[in-house]
């Protein structure tokens, strides 16, 4: 019950961020946006209205892989490295909170900041499609909008984590950030040079297991796994026409990565935090 009121206070300061509205609103004008290139794509081969959701809904993932990391991270890099700059976390521990209390107060709390931000850009996205199509699954639009906001909790346990194992909120920042350019673009640097290394060129007439696992692993594309698991769809076997994919590339097992980007950095920080002197 601790880690509920610290969530509650936290939700209700963090939701004054004008930089949190200011991305909000940039997000849902990016999700009527995809809404109206997706249909307009979408016409063009003749496909429209409920049966072609699963379609739209595949567009509109890209905007939605660039800004819920920025959204969640933006909220999540201060939550506890500003309250120890402020030194506002003292006087919060003096209160009945157990340390484990307030990281898991603030991983709630700015969840829901996050989730209200997907909401309502999706939202946005979902009347853009009744506007430029005319008919939606409601049902399959749910699933999408439920592991998006999946995802966003993944990015805030990253952002929190990093916040509790620092000091300074300059510190976590450049390492949330980091981590995002280091998933957008060195990710698939490094993957072309293991391929280079490896396998004896950048471009291979059927890509090994290893690689396609090696692309799976991201947040980023445990998300679109996570998508087409519910959705019946595998994105990889779109892209590339690839029959047998490995046990990480699965769809289901998409799931499984985002749990582990979640848990894993989330655990660290309270390690850290646990042990550290205040």
């Amino acid at each position: 019950m601790s880690s509920i009121v610290v969530a509650k206070k936290d939700f209700q300061d963090a939701m004054r961020s004008r930089v949190l509205i200011a991305l909000t609103v940039v997000f849902a004008l990016f999700t009527a946006g995809g809404s109206f290139l997706a249909s307009r794509a979408s016409s063009l081969f003749g496909a429209g209205g409920g049966d072609s959701t699963v379609d739209l809904i595949l567009a509109l993932q890209t905007p939605a892989s660039f800004l819920v990391p920025v959204i969640a991270l933006v909220v999540g890099y201060g939550a506890i490295a500003g309250e120890r700059e402020s030194g506002s976390l003292k006087f919060l521990l003096g209160l009945p909170h157990r340390r484990r209390d307030v990281v898991l107060g603030k991983v709630l709390g700015r969840t829901a900041v996050v989730a209200v931000s997907i909401l309502i850009g999706f939202a946005v996205g979902l009347l853009g499609l009744f506007a430029f199509v005319g008919e939606v699954a409601p049902g399959t639009y749910v699933l999408f909008t439920l592991v998006t906001v999946l995802f966003g909790f993944v990015y805030v346990c990253i952002g929190v984590g990093l916040s509790s194992m620092t000091r300074s909120t300059t510190r976590a920042a450049v390492g949330a950030f980091g981590l995002i350019i280091f998933f957008w673009f060195l990710w698939g640097v490094i993957g072309q040079l293991l391929l280079r290394v490896i396998e004896g060129e950048f471009l291979v007439q059927s890509y090994p297991d290893w690689y396609l696992a090696y692309l799976s692993l991201t947040p980023d594309t445990a998300y679109g796994s996570a998508i087409g698991a519910v959705l019946g769809e595998n994105q990889l076997t779109m892209v590339t026409n690839i029959e047998n994919i490995p046990l990480v590339a699965e769809p289901w097992f998409g799931f499984v990565l985002l749990a582990l980007w979640a848990l894993v950095p989330l655990g660290l920080g309270l390690l850290r935090f646990d042990r550290v002197d205040l």
